[in-house]
């Protein structure tokens, strides 16, 4: 199958946002996804959207958040377009009917979050804010006789020739792949949680995206620093983990561990509120040592302003304003990627990324919080025009014998759950919150032998061991600790001159 329109892989903000930007402008756009189109890791998002809008904020006081957070590794000119036209994106956002909570003079009102200097987080439903723009997005992308929506389709490889992506090989449910070839591919399919044990990603982050690009030879950095959320509960056999959002610390919840002692302030004298790589791992030490808990009993009218968290927390028989809540944290969001330039373009010609999937380079080695929703909104943006405008130059056409093999869903990887199982509990104890050479070397054999017991047929299962792999190799390689990525053997210089100093007296 040809087509003379872009394929966007991906449902999420970034995806939808591109295929709006690219329809918007007359450009007829494919839009596919595995499952339906409202499931995405976007939709999950309860924190909120980061933008410099408020009063006494600015965008260069947003870039300088971003960058402190980036522990020294995030893109400057990358940080100052997230946040200098992030607000350009917002105002597009409210003309496409989405509706942000405000205070009672009708202004747009601004939450504090983690390491934030200033209230600049936008929320929409409270802690639905992902829910809610998707929803928005979804409905403006539904109604566009230029965007085909293709639900339920897996792309299982990205087609090249001539070393440009040129299409996609498609495999429906229950059906046989088949190529759709295209001018341009953008891949926006989100992260790699389920990778992990303990995740609060959707099922479908299975690291598609990294694995197709990786496949079709593309460059990919930053592997290493994965950020786990600190403050996801602890259920026993629940995973998805629940998340409590940044926002619920932000509204004055406290950790506490099971001495009932704020712990978090020993670490960092943000407390609650430092980044999330320092909490997620004071939160760690606590829960080994006996739990971790968050305190939200003070927050001013618990249930009004968590909607979404109250829900959740009584289905499992919790109640924020009454009951501390017991936390651990989870694998949240991944900062590297593909390697894109700051228009999206990966290494391959004709291949794009955006959102999650992509390193841009604005996230450096660790988030800032809320600034994942704006990402995908101003990159996908810009990764629209892009695409448009590669359009109006002609390509050397695809050859018509092209060789593309028809392909059916086998069902091996429905007997692969053991080895998949095993994959998680070895990225979580080994490559996880904290690691040594000892334990990436350990994972990395291990994660050899899983790839070896892995039918061909298998391609789901194979596709996870291998970003796993190259997960764990990045993680090996960088011998130091930076922002998401902790090494016990390799300290913070910070904390290794302060071991130095303790050691003179």
């Amino acid at each position: 199958m040809t087509t003379a329109r872009p394929i966007i892989v991906g449902t999420g903000i970034a995806g939808l946002w591109t295929a709006w930007r690219l329809a918007s402008e007359g450009q007829a756009v494919v839009l596919m996804t595995k499952e339906a189109l409202a499931d995405s890791a976007s939709a999950w998002a309860q924190g909120g959207i980061a933008v410099a809008m408020g009063p006494g904020d600015s965008p260069s006081q947003h870039a300088a958040d971003t960058m402190a957070a980036s522990d020294g590794m995030a893109d400057p000119e990358a940080v100052r377009i997230l946040t200098s036209e992030g607000p350009g994106r917002i105002y597009e956002l409210l003309a496409l009917g989405a509706r942000f909570d405000r205070g009672p003079d009708g202004r747009l009102g601004f939450g504090l979050e983690a390491a934030h200097t200033r209230a600049r987080i936008l929320h929409a439903g409270g802690d639905r804010t992902g829910a809610h723009l998707v929803a928005c997005l979804t409905a403006v992308v539904r109604t566009n006789p230029l965007i085909e929506i293709q639900e339920h389709v897996e792309v299982i490889r990205v087609l090249l020739h001539d070393g440009r992506a040129v299409g996609v090989v498609a495999l429906p449910q229950g059906g046989t792949s088949y190529p759709m070839f295209a001018p341009a591919v953008i891949l926006a399919t989100g992260g790699v949680g389920q990778l992990y044990e303990v995740t609060t990603n959707p099922r479908v982050a299975t690291a598609d995206g990294w694995a197709l690009a990786h496949q079709a030879g593309a460059d990919l950095k930053d592997l290493e620093f994965l950020q786990f959320h600190p403050t996801a509960l602890k259920l026993p056999g629940v995973n998805p983990a629940p998340l409590v959002s940044e926002a619920v610390r932000g509204a004055g919840a406290i950790l506490i561990d099971r001495e009932r002692r704020r712990f978090a302030l020993d670490t960092d004298s943000r407390g609650e509120l430092a980044p999330r790589d320092v909490v997620s791992r004071a939160v760690a030490a606590a829960d080994a040592a006996g739990g971790a808990w968050l305190d939200a009993r003070a927050v001013p009218d618990f249930a009004s302003a968590f909607p979404g968290i109250t829900a959740i927390l009584g289905h499992y028989g919790l109640d924020g304003s009454r009951d501390l809540l017991p936390v651990a944290p989870a694998l949240h969001y991944a900062m590297g990627g593909i390697v894109t330039d700051l228009e999206g373009r990966s290494s391959v010609a004709d291949l794009w990324a955006v959102g999650e999937v992509a390193r841009t380079g604005v996230h450096g080695a660790n988030r800032l919080a809320s600034n994942s929703l704006l990402e995908g909104l101003v990159f996908a943006d810009r990764v629209g025009r892009s695409v448009g405008a590669s359009l109006e130059t002609p390509r050397a056409p695809v050859p018509d014998n092209l060789p593309v093999d028809r392909e059916t869903d086998s069902g091996a990887d429905a007997h692969c759950g053991p080895l998949r199982d095993e994959m998680r509990r070895l990225m979580t104890a080994d490559v996880g919150l904290q690691r040594t050479e000892a334990s990436l070397l350990h994972a990395e054999q291990e994660l050899a032998r899983l790839s070896d017991e892995t039918p061909p047929a298998a391609w789901r299962t194979g596709n996870q061991l291998r970003v796993a792999r190259l997960i764990t190799e990045a993680a090996r390689r960088r011998r130091e600790s930076r922002g998401g990525h902790a090494r016990l053997d390799y300290p913070p210089a910070s904390a290794a001159a302060s071991t130095k100093r303790k050691e003179a007296v």
